[in-house]
């Protein structure tokens, strides 16, 4: 099992930050890992919700499905772009000193995961980077447009 991990602080209420990475069709707007994001199932992030993604470096579209989820707290979501390998990405937010402690996660498993993460891992490097960069500035301003 190969994984990338960042944990950032946000300086907004997990409500803001929640709000910004709740709405996953609009990811393409503030994170360059994500091109393009739509829901298969409806607009709303919840257990069971499936979302296609098209992520920066990837030569194909993915299909998402959220396996865990507490509102305004977590979700985990996975996808299997290719046998023998289920990619899992965890969302974590937690209130910390007046703002939020933000952990995204991203885990290569399965039979393959040991042959294929090697290859994997420097684009999921940069793209959880680049993920938190955007969500860190994206709900820090939104919190910000929002306060009197």
């Amino acid at each position: 099992m190969a994984s990338v991990e960042q944990e950032f602080h946000v300086e907004a209420p997990p409500t803001a930050v929640w709000r910004v990475m709740a709405d996953v069709e609009r990811w393409p707007e503030w994170t360059p890992s994500i091109r393009r994001a739509r829901w298969l199932d409806g607009a709303t992030l919840t257990k069971g919700s499936r979302a296609r993604l098209r992520i920066a470096g990837s030569p194909v579209e993915s299909t998402w499905t959220v396996t865990s989820f507490k509102a305004e707290r977590s979700f985990t979501w996975e996808s299997r772009v290719m046998p023998g390998v289920v990619t899992v990405a965890d969302h974590e937010l937690t209130p910390a000193d007046g703002g939020t402690r933000v952990v995204l996660r991203v885990t290569f498993t399965g039979p393959l995961a040991p042959v294929v993460a090697p290859m994997l891992m420097p684009v999921s490097r940069r793209n959880v980077r680049l993920e938190a960069e955007g969500l860190k500035r994206t709900a820090e301003a939104a919190a910000g447009a929002a306060a009197p």
